[in-house]
Order: C-alpha cells, then sequence, then structure tokens
C-alpha cells in the first residue's frame, strides 16, 4: 500500500486560498454528549472495551459519570492528545457468503471494532468540527455525501437539474467521472493540521489531530486466528466517525483552487464530489468543445491532487454525453493518453 506520508505535498498551495476567521472553541456540553449517544444501536457490536452503548447509555444518566466523560474529552483536545488506548482497534476478517472462491481478498468483508467511549468522543469531536466547517463555509459547496445536509440525493436533483436546464437551450450535456486512488491511506498527517487551521480552527484543534493521527495499531482477527497489534500510521483510519469529515475538509482548499484556475482558463464547468469520486459537468452544442473543457479540468485537477500527494485512478475515468436528439451518430472519444490515462469511448446514457 502506498502511504504520502513519505511522499511530497506541496503546502505551499494553501497560500491560494484565504484564511477563515479564527473561531473560539468552547468545552463539550452535556447536551452534545447526550446527543451522541441517541442515534446509537444498542444491538451493535461492542468494540476491545467490551463496553455496549447500552450501557454507557445507562452510565450517562449518573451525573458523576457525565461530568468525568465530559472532562476527559475536554482534557484531550486542551492537550492535543488521543490516549493510546484509544489508537487501539480490532479488525474481523469476515468472509462474504456465497462466494465460488475465497482466494481472493474483494471476498471479505473488513469489520472495523472500536472502544465505545472513543467512539463517543469521536462523535463529539466531527459532529462540532463539521457544524463550523459547514458554517463558515470552508467546506465547498460542490462537496456531497457523508456531510450534513448534502446526500446523494441532493446530486441527484442537481444532475436532472443540469440535463433539463440544457435541453431546453438546445444543449448536450457531458460529463467526466473520476477517481482517486487509495484516497484514504493517502491523506497526509502534515497537511491536514495545517488546513485544519487554514479553516479557522483554534491552535488547540490542530495539535490534537497531529497526535490523534499518529500511533494507531490495529488487531487483526480471522475465525480463530489473532494477530499481534500492528502500527497502521497511514492516512486516516477508514472508521465512520471522524473519516467524513476529515476527508472532506482535506479536498476542500483543491476544490476552491481548482474554482480559480478554470475561471482564470475561462473553462464552463461545474463540479460535484463524492467523498473520492467527483464528476465534472459542462454543456454546448458540440460535444467536441465539450471534451476540450473536460480534457483540460481533468489536467488541471491531476496536477492539483499531485501537489497534495494524491493520485487520480485513471483506469475507473468514465466520460458520459446526455443528449435528447433522437438521430443517431458516432459519439467522438475523449483522448486523455498525454495526461496519462487511455482514450475514452463514450458511455452510452
Amino acid at each position: 500500500m502506498i502511504s504520502t506520508q513519505n511522499c511530497q505535498v506541496d503546502i505551499s498551495l494553501l497560500k491560494e486560498i484565504s484564511d477563515k476567521e479564527t473561531m473560539i472553541w468552547v468545552s463539550f456540553s452535556k447536551k452534545e454528549l447526550f446527543n451522541a449517544t441517541e442515534s446509537c444501536n444498542n444491538l451493535s457490536i461492542s468494540g476491545p472495551d467490551k463496553l455496549s452503548w447500552r450501557h454507557l447509555k445507562e452510565i450517562i444518566k449518573n451525573e458523576e459519570c457525565t461530568n468525568r466523560l465530559i472532562d476527559i474529552v475536554n482534557t484531550c483536545i486542551d492537550l492535543g492528545y488521543w490516549p493510546s488506548y484509544f489508537k487501539m482497534l480490532f479488525m474481523v476478517i469476515i468472509p462474504k457468503p456465497n462466494k465460488a472462491s475465497y482466494d481472493l481478498p474483494k471476498s471479505f468483508q473488513p469489520i472495523v471494532l472500536l472502544n465505545t467511549t472513543d467512539k463517543l468522543f469521536k462523535k463529539m469531536i466531527g459532529e462540532r468540527i463539521q457544524f463550523s466547517s459547514i458554517s463558515n463555509n470552508f467546506i465547498h459547496p460542490c462537496q456531497l455525501d457523508r456531510l450534513k445536509h448534502r446526500s446523494t440525493t441532493d446530486a441527484d436533483i442537481a444532475l436532472t437539474h443540469f440535463i433539463r436546464l440544457g435541453w431546453v437551450k438546445n444543449l448536450t450535456m457531458s460529463m467526466l467521472a473520476f477517481d482517486i486512488a487509495q484516497f484514504f491511506p493517502l491523506l497526509n498527517h502534515q497537511l491536514l493540521p495545517l488546513i485544519l487551521a487554514k479553516a479557522g480552527f483554534n491552535h488547540k484543534i490542530s495539535n490534537f489531530f497531529k497526535n490523534y493521527l499518529v500511533g494507531r495499531k490495529t488487531k487483526y482477527l480471522w475465525n480463530s486466528f489473532s494477530s499481534l497489534f500492528c502500527n497502521v500510521d497511514i492516512g486516516v483510519s477508514q472508521e465512520l466517525v471522524l473519516l467524513p469529515i476529515l476527508s472532506a475538509l482535506y479536498l476542500s482548499p483543491i476544490f476552491y483552487i481548482l474554482e480559480n484556475h478554470l475561471k482564470n482558463l475561462k473553462i464552463p464547468i461545474s463540479i460535484l464530489f463524492f467523498v473520492d469520486d467527483g464528476l465534472f459537468i459542462t454543456q454546448h452544442k458540440f460535444i467536441s468543445v465539450s471534451n476540450v473543457n473536460l480534457y483540460c479540468s481533468y489536467n488541471v485537477i491531476s496536477v492539483l491532487l499531485t501537489r497534495f500527494g494524491l493520485v487520480v485512478e485513471h483506469g475507473k475515468t468514465e466520460v458520459f454525453h446526455f443528449s435528447r436528439s433522437h438521430r443517431v451518430f458516432n459519439l467522438p472519444s475523449l483522448d486523455l493518453t498525454a495526461l496519462e490515462s487511455s482514450m475514452l469511448l463514450p458511455k452510452t446514457t
């Protein structure tokens, strides 16, 4: 697996966007702790601490216990420290049912088990960071999925709107879909705290994540086999608590910079992005012109991602055209070979 911790990243790229005003970080409240437990399933499997959500919900009914838990998470933020106890997780490897062969890794589903108290604190931190970064408009409007009030349903509505609007104007909508390779393991530990500071978060948050991202260990469980703890200091752990907002924050500067570059180049492109998958959307009467716009946009995003230690997975790039015309005609291919990709034949829609 590639790790960007050993790759060069261009920190100077952050100078192309302005700093958000530094926000005051207020200590966590009881309400935030209670809100974090409300939607948690009492029947979910417990982690290494053997503590279930049902037990934790009973524990926090005691005011003294609630106060101590709040003191712990607030102290972690103030000290910029995440205890090693919370950095240990179990990875359970479960065979997927009804597979003809179990010789390939894709025939198995890894399940991450975290300490329940760890998940509680991460939910509190994640909710606060997500609310703050969306409220101050640091998260780019094109970023959807796994974020509050930004679902894939919004993307469906936006795409339908683009297509219908183009048809009213007798235009064809063209779309280029691309994917970032090994996105989560490639998130750089040095760059992420700098982005948090750029987003206006207090220095305590940047310092906290400098410690949070390192020293993580995983034990692998497979049937009766149990491994020793292994170091996993790469990228961001793919557990679903802090991952959505941290990955969104990491990419936000790229989209603002991309938007400015395309504006300066006078390339009319709309962008939609879903965690690690992106769409470039353009409209024109002639598909050949749309292909030029898509080519230029793909070139710019490839360069920007590389400077952030990320890589486009060219083999998954696809192009689509949405036309209202009923006549049969040959759609032109999109030649991306100069960008280390391939000659893309349009998908039929």
